[in-house]
């Protein structure tokens, strides 16, 4: 008897094993059919789901269902096709308004830091977070380990509290929109629908033009190696002080760092030219043993005969050869070195 409940509960074992199989294999085989969806937009094609009104960013497009033109700054711009439905049109337009918001306080805080970065840093007794160039810590400038890890912290904090407050509070208002988060505290935002329409059009807009505006800052300075201060200063830098800055025709050129090749071979030409020097010193006699002996002895008797005190010449002076091997090779570095200056300041230019 315990023979067969053994032999059963092994059989009950293998069937479970097997219809457990058995339904893995059919929800893997599902995962290859394709399901069954709605036609959608695709803006790139001439299709019956796509409008007869062209595109206002791409003319020569016909504009996608989806955007209808009802939300603030559509201009019918999806040539990837990424919003299928009115849900991913709304989704991606909540993505947008956060970066172009975040877009607008980086585009006004670059500059600024690298305006005030130091004045403030030396008034707290702290370390400038700049570079020797004056450029902002970025990804591609580095310098990012100055910044406190406090501070990306705050920073972290900040926005998940946001981000917290949209999905569960603002989100559930009726009136709700992308980015309408109620925070308005100099009371600015219109009452009338058409002043709130135009409101958050001239916000999106500014928040594209934030976002091309701080790429173009962090690969300006990563390619030129020079400030945005520094680059257009008669955007951040009162138009007195871009002048008295201004030079070569009016143009402003930042300082050059001395590259570090000029170090080599200034080192060797001072070495040869001081060398020089004190051999050309040791082969000369000074000039005071020579002419004071003559005049001493004028001086003590000045009526003696001529024949007594015969007058002897000063030795000419013996100067050292000027070709010698010294100066042949610091004539070659400095020949060398005034090639090296002409073409940096004309990569410079």
């Amino acid at each position: 008897q315990i023979i067969n409940n053994d032999h059963h509960n092994l059989n009950k074992t293998k069937m479970k094993i097997f219809a457990t199989l058995f339904l893995a294999s059919v929800g893997s085989a599902s995962a290859f059919v394709a399901p069954i969806s709605k036609s959608r937009c695709m803006p790139l094609q001439m299709s019956s789901e796509v409008n007869d009104k062209k595109s206002k960013s791409i003319p020569f497009v016909n504009c996608p269902v989806v955007l209808d033109g009802s939300m603030p700054g559509d201009v019918g711009f999806d040539p990837l096709g990424f919003s299928k439905t009115s849900t991913d049109l709304t989704n991606y337009r909540e993505a947008e308004i956060k970066h172009a918001r975040l877009a607008m306080l980086a585009a006004a805080g670059w500059p600024i830091s690298e305006l005030l970065d130091k004045k403030i840093a030396g008034a707290l007794g702290l370390l400038p977070a700049l570079d020797a160039s004056g450029r902002v810590p970025s990804v591609l400038n580095g310098g990012m380990g100055k910044i406190s890890p406090f501070y990306w912290g705050a920073c972290l904090l900040v926005a998940a509290a946001i981000d917290a407050y949209g999905f569960t509070t603002a989100s559930k208002k009726q009136d709700y929109f992308p980015g309408n988060y109620g925070f308005d505290p100099l009371q600015l935002y219109p009452k009338g629908e058409a002043d709130r329409k135009w409101m958050q059009k001239a916000e999106i807009k500014n928040g594209r033009l934030a976002m091309i505006a701080i790429t173009a800052f962090a690969a300006q300075e990563f390619v030129s190696h020079v400030a945005i201060i520094d680059e257009t200063p008669f955007f951040f830098k009162p138009i007195w002080q871009t002048l008295s800055d201004s030079a070569n025709n009016g143009y402003y050129i930042p300082p050059v760092e001395t590259p570090t090749i000029l170090d080599a071979v200034t080192a060797p030409l001072d070495a040869a030219v001081t060398t020089s020097a004190e051999t050309a010193t040791a082969v000369m006699p000074p000039v005071e043993a020579v002419s004071v002996a003559p005049v001493e002895a004028a001086i003590v008797n000045p009526f003696a005969e001529a024949t007594s005190a015969p007058l002897v010449e000063a030795a000419p002076a013996v100067s050292p050869p000027l070709d010698n091997e010294e100066l042949v090779a610091a004539k070659k570095k400095i020949a060398e070195l005034e090639a090296q200056i002409a073409e940096i300041s004309t990569l410079t230019r």
